[in-house]
């Protein structure tokens, strides 16, 4: 069973996120599909402010939900300290069109002391393979936004 922080956030499963400290992920407007401790799984449908000239998930975007699927994951952890990012891969594997939604799953992979290293998958709701991305996150004196 759950605790504390982490029970919070799986209370909210099911819903759409818009009172994170993430002034850029309440603009995805993500659904929480699933959270425990190390790893997130959120949800967004494409709306035309997100997409290319071609009508598809821009790659920023793709990015985006996978950089804010992390950092729920890393909230899962319930650390004290903040995390920031060194470095964000992502490999654009397939496209998505506006109007779809994409599943958006991050796990932490390992939790050192100072460095943290997680992987993503965005799919579709028909689980093709959309990105794949990894990230290297460093501890941080950084304080958070009031929220």
């Amino acid at each position: 069973m759950a605790s504390g922080k982490l029970a919070r956030l799986q209370q909210q499963t099911g819903r759409i996120i818009s009172d994170s400290r993430s002034p850029a992920g309440n603009w995805l407007q993500p659904r929480l599909e699933s959270i425990e401790k190390g790893r997130a799984t959120l949800s967004v449908e494409i709306r035309k402010e997100m997409c290319n000239p071609f009508g598809n998930i821009h790659g920023g975007m793709v990015a985006l939900v996978a950089d804010e699927a992390i950092g729920w994951a890393v909230v899962s952890l319930e650390s004290e300290s903040y995390y920031t990012s060194v470095n964000l891969q992502v490999d654009f594997l397939y496209a998505a069109s506006l109007g779809e939604r994409i599943f958006v799953d991050a796990e932490i992979i390992r939790q050192g002391k100072k460095i943290l290293y997680a992987e993503v998958t965005v799919t579709s709701a028909q689980q093709t393979l959309i990105a794949r991305a990894s990230s290297n996150l460093v501890v941080t004196s950084m304080e958070a936004m009031a929220h």
